[in-house]
């Protein structure tokens, strides 16, 4: 489930999927022979191993907690170690390191305690495996584990043959009971299936991308700083008080759209459902390249749907599949002639009357617009007027709009509105 989130957030950004194994130059394990477990070397990754700690980009971030941790060496010409910090720690970062426990690259002392042997890297596994642009080369090990391994640190190679990272002792190397302190209520360490889990898919930009976020960011921090200064001077009245207003009405439209842009396409990756559904076009018929009623119609009766049941949204300018196609293809002049005509739709078809139930705006998602229709629960039966001679009535059931009729109309009108008609 996570690899598809993933698919589709690389699909929406135009981003290229790729994995630690890309990004690495080498992995470190905690040594107890050293202080904090590691020495601090530039553009470093602290793993956590458990989602109860943080991943940080610096030694001083890890808080003394080291033996939860694997470190790994990031090239510097191709990821930042702490963009990939905070990719860890936020939602998404969280959900793949909760899945590489699920799939058991991470299995948990608790889980461990089975007679079933764990997931490891060993001269079975997968790491025999020479499909991957990636390798591993050098020796390798946990300290305090296999008395043979003669270091805990392994090398990444670029294209060169895999090698097992385990074969001076024949065993495997896994997190086990060991000489290393332990976090609280912990009695011994996971097992780790190394190579899957630097294998598995992630979704990153490219680093100058990496970087001018990090840099957005530390501006938010200070902006964030200096209106909160500011609030509490207000109440002081200064001159420049106008002016003032005016552009902070501006940074808060600014971050409004960043925020309904990475909205929607969370929307997006949700995928179609009772309360979401997406139409490529308002108008336009993608196969004649001409505007058709019949497409005007499924987007009037999703509206009247969702009124009718329990509201939802409606993205205009996105395909079925989750593509992000825009307004464009509506072949409108402008914006506000398109805005202008969907309106009319609602006040031809469904009526003015429920504007106040249907929220509406253009947003910027990927370079393109798409329209985001919101609309509410109605407290009465809302028909769709086709024409001047005829009316339907809709309902959501499931991810599509079905059309009452007859005997069943009668019954949920009078069970839900309790006979009240627009």
């Amino acid at each position: 489930m996570v690899e598809k989130e993933i698919d589709s957030l690389c699909n929406q950004y135009g981003l290229k999927p790729t994995s630690l194994s890309d990004l690495m130059l080498k992995v470190n394990f905690p040594d107890p022979d050293i202080e904090y477990g590691f020495i601090e070397e530039e553009n470093a990754l602290y793993l956590p191993l458990y989602e109860e700690l943080n991943a940080s980009s610096s030694l001083s971030g890890i808080e003394g907690d080291f033996q939860g941790y694997i470190r790994f060496i990031l090239d510097p010409e191709k990821a930042s170690s702490e963009y990939l910090a905070d990719f860890f720690n936020n939602p998404l970062g969280l959900k793949i390191r909760k899945a590489w426990e699920a799939r058991g690259f991470i299995l948990k002392p608790e889980i461990r305690a089975s007679e079933e042997p764990a997931a490891v890297i060993s001269e079975d596994s997968a790491l025999h495996d020479t499909s991957g642009d990636a390798s591993f080369a050098g020796k390798s090990g946990f300290p305090g584990i296999n008395s043979s391994l003669a270091a805990n640190e392994i090398e990444f190679s670029g294209e060169a043959p895999v090698e097992n990272i385990c074969a001076e002792s024949g065993e495997s190397s896994v997190l086990s009971d060991a000489a290393i302190s332990l976090l609280p209520g912990i009695s011994s360490l996971p097992n780790v299936d190394l190579y899957s889990l630097t294998h598995s898919k992630l979704y990153l930009p490219d680093l100058q991308v990496q970087l001018e976020v990090l840099k957005i960011k530390d501006i938010t921090r200070e902006l964030i700083s200096q209106l909160s200064v500011f609030e509490c001077r207000l109440s002081t009245y200064p001159k420049s008080i106008t002016h003032i207003r005016k552009n902070l009405e501006l940074i808060r439209e600014a971050v409004k759209l960043a925020n309904d842009s990475d909205y929607i396409l969370e929307l997006i990756r949700r995928g179609e459902s009772k309360k979401l559904e997406f139409k490529s076009t308002l108008r336009m018929n993608l196969i004649t390249g001409k505007p058709d009623w019949n497409i005007e119609h499924a987007v009037l009766k999703t509206i009247v749907a969702y009124l009718n049941t329990d509201g939802g949204v409606l993205l205009v300018g996105v395909s079925n599949s989750g593509e992000v196609l825009g307004i464009k293809n509506d072949g409108f002049p402008n914006e506000d002639k398109f805005l202008l005509h969907f309106k009319q739709l609602i006040k031809q078809h469904i009526g003015l009357n429920y504007a106040p139930m249907i929220e509406y705006a253009l947003v910027p998602v990927n370079g393109k617009k798409i329209l985001e229709i919101e609309c509410i629960r109605s407290d009465e039966a809302v028909f769709l007027k086709p024409d001047k001679n005829d009316e339907e009535f809709y309902i959501r059931i499931g991810p599509s709009s079905e059309r009452l009729t007859g005997s069943k109309l009668i019954e949920y009108v009078n069970r839900r509105y309790k006979g009240k008609t627009g």
